[in-house]
Formats: structure tokens, C-alpha cells, sequence
């Protein structure tokens, strides 16, 4: 008995050392994990070494960006991808741009990038070669949704270049059905001025609200080609005709109504023109607006209104030269009045 007690002591003290250990090795472990090695040291290093001496190594974006160029060949896709999207990119340099165009894109075309990739780029798609952008895959849905529902602030020639990849999915057909045309969003102003002609009265009747509103990507000769299909009797007739919905479905095009025509347009209407319509309408065309028709605009367009006749005011040039002249009158009034002063207090003193 006093055998099997030793034993199962040995065994408990055994068993608690062995529990201590591997705590011991946990805690190893852990703080292992935590370190930082020497080896990473050096690696984070190198990344300066061929670094210019005059870029502030306090902000790491002008390290990334305008340091050296074999610096940034260390970064992997995923962390550049990452660097853009969460960063400006209006002063990144147009190499370092296309350096990380050809890193994502592994030196191949954009038909292998999703809607991620294109996101990330924004603005630098100005930068990318149009030979690229054409190969944009709109099969891809994440593709298709970046262009068609987000306003990318790229140039009209970019954005022609993508109306072009669009063709090469879809065909030359989109602007025969209503359907094909809501979907493209923004797209639709990617085409040229030709191609809108195409789309019949009937068919631009049928196009929804939320294609209409993205308009205001249009050139001024694509709206006007628009505005006179929307004017065509077998779709919104003239502008007399039109009422709040009218106006405010066509939204944007209404800058395109001629100043003789403004007059005619219903009171009813009007409490439909939208605040964005009246900043981007021509100044010279708010002096049309009858007081009926200002008085029933709604309060934030009539407020909109009204700073806009008052900015048109303060730069005509022919009320600053009428002020100008009445100044200079009042001036050279002012010097008269005082010199007959002065020879009158002269010739009362010689008196």
C-alpha cells in the first residue's frame, strides 16, 4: 500500500510539471509571435535603401509613391489595391500609376479585372492606354454596375473608349429596346452623339427615372440630341405641354429649352424644376422666368434662383460700366462744387 502511495504521488508530481511546461512553452510561444525578428527588421529596411534622400520618410504615402521605383515593385497587388482605394490619387504620379496598372494587371489586358480593380483606379483610368480599357470585361457583372451606376471622373474620349467595350459583349442593337438602355446608367452617356440620335421617340418614353438623372454625365450636344427626341410628339411633345412629371422625369434636359419657350411653361410645372437643374441652367435664360412662375417654384430652387440673378447682376458689365460712369460723374460733380467754393471764399477774402 505505501508502494502504490509513492507511486501515485510521483505520478501527481509528474503530471504537474508537465502541465508547468507546457505553459512555460505556450507563454514561448505567444511572445515569439509577438517579436519581431531580426530578419524582418532587415527586409523593412531595404525597402529605403535606394530611397531619395529628399523624401520625408515621416509620411510613408510619398515613400510608396515617390520613392524609388524598385521599392515599389516589393509591394504585392493585393497592397496596392488596397493603397488606392483607401487613398486621394489626384497627385500620383502618371509612372507610378501605370507601375501599378501593369502589377494588377500582370502585364495582360483589363479583361481579366473585376469592378475591385477599377474602383481602386478611379481617376487614374485617364493614365491607363486606351488599348487596355478596351478590353474591359462588361461580361463581368461587378464590371458593368462600376461604370453604369457610378459617375467616374474620367475624360469623354475614356469614356468612349468603354462604350466601345460594350459593344464587343453586347452588340451595336442597345438602343432598340427600353430595357437595354435603363441598365446602362451612366453608360449611356459614353456613346456618341450619332448613336443617341438612334433611339426612337417611343422607345425614349419608356425610360425610367433613374437613367434619366445620370444625364448630367452628357456632353451639351448629346442633351440637346436627347432633348429633341424627348420633344418629339410620340414622346413628351413640346414644352408648353409638359407638366410636373414631365419636368421632373426629364430632369437635366430641361436646360435645354430655349428662352422663348420658358414663358410657356405651365405653373404647375414648375414647382417640379430641381435645384440641380436651375444651377446648371444658362444664365442668360433665368431673365425668362415670369414672376408667376418664380413665385411657384418650390422655396430651395427659388432660393437658387435668386442668387443666381443676383451673381448674373453683380458681373454684367454693362450695369459695373453704368455704376463706373455714375461714379465718375458724382466725382467730377463733388470737384466743381468744391473749386466754385474755393473762388468764392477767395474773392469774399479780397473783398
Amino acid at each position: 500500500f505505501s508502494y502504490f502511495c509513492s507511486v501515485c504521488v510521483f505520478s501527481q508530481e509528474r503530471q504537474t510539471k508537465s502541465l508547468e511546461e507546457l505553459e512555460m512553452h505556450y507563454e514561448d510561444e505567444k511572445n515569439s509571435m509577438i517579436a519581431v525578428t531580426e530578419s524582418d527588421d532587415i527586409i523593412y529596411d531595404e525597402f529605403y535603401d535606394e530611397m531619395d534622400n529628399r523624401v520625408k520618410t515621416d509620411n510613408s504615402m510619398d515613400i510608396i509613391f515617390f520613392g524609388p521605383h524598385s521599392s515599389f515593385l516589393r509591394l504585392d497587388s493585393e497592397t496596392i489595391l488596397h493603397l488606392l482605394t483607401t487613398i486621394k490619387k489626384d497627385h500620383i504620379p502618371r509612372s507610378r500609376a501605370l507601375l501599378a496598372w501593369d502589377i494588377i494587371t500582370d502585364g495582360k489586358t483589363a479583361a481579366f479585372l473585376q469592378g475591385r480593380e477599377f474602383l481602386a483606379f478611379e481617376r487614374l483610368l485617364n493614365v491607363i492606354p486606351e488599348e487596355d480599357l478596351y478590353y474591359a470585361d462588361f461580361g463581368d457583372s461587378s464590371v458593368f454596375n462600376y461604370f453604369s451606376k457610378r459617375y467616374v471622373p474620367i475624360t469623354n474620349r475614356k469614356f468612349g473608349i468603354l462604350a466601345a467595350a460594350y459593344r464587343r459583349y453586347y452588340g451595336n442593337d442597345w438602343y432598340r429596346t427600353a430595357s437595354h438602355i435603363n441598365e446602362l446608367g451612366y453608360l449611356i452617356c459614353a456613346f456618341p452623339t450619332h448613336d443617341l440620335k438612334r433611339i426612337a421617340p417611343d422607345t425614349f418614353k419608356e425610360l425610367t427615372f433613374d437613367v434619366l438623372s445620370k444625364l448630367d454625365r452628357c456632353s451639351v450636344e448629346q442633351t440637346k440630341a436627347l432633348y429633341d427626341i424627348a420633344t418629339h410628339p410620340d414622346a413628351y411633345g413640346e414644352p408648353y405641354k409638359w407638366s410636373s412629371h414631365e419636368v421632373g422625369r426629364l430632369n437635366i434636359l430641361f436646360n435645354c429649352i430655349s428662352s422663348q419657350q420658358i414663358s410657356s411653361i405651365q405653373l404647375e410645372a414648375i414647382t417640379a424644376i430641381s435645384t440641380n437643374v436651375l444651377k446648371s441652367m444658362n444664365q442668360k435664360k433665368l431673365g425668362f422666368f415670369t414672376m408667376q412662375q418664380i413665385l411657384r417654384m418650390n422655396p430651395k430652387t427659388r432660393r437658387i434662383y435668386i442668387l443666381r440673378i443676383q451673381l448674373k447682376n453683380s458681373l454684367d458689365t454693362s450695369q459695373i460700366s453704368r455704376k463706373s460712369s455714375n461714379k465718375i460723374e458724382s466725382g467730377i460733380f463733388l470737384t466743381l462744387e468744391s473749386m466754385v467754393t474755393l473762388i468764392v471764399v477767395k474773392t469774399l477774402k479780397v473783398i
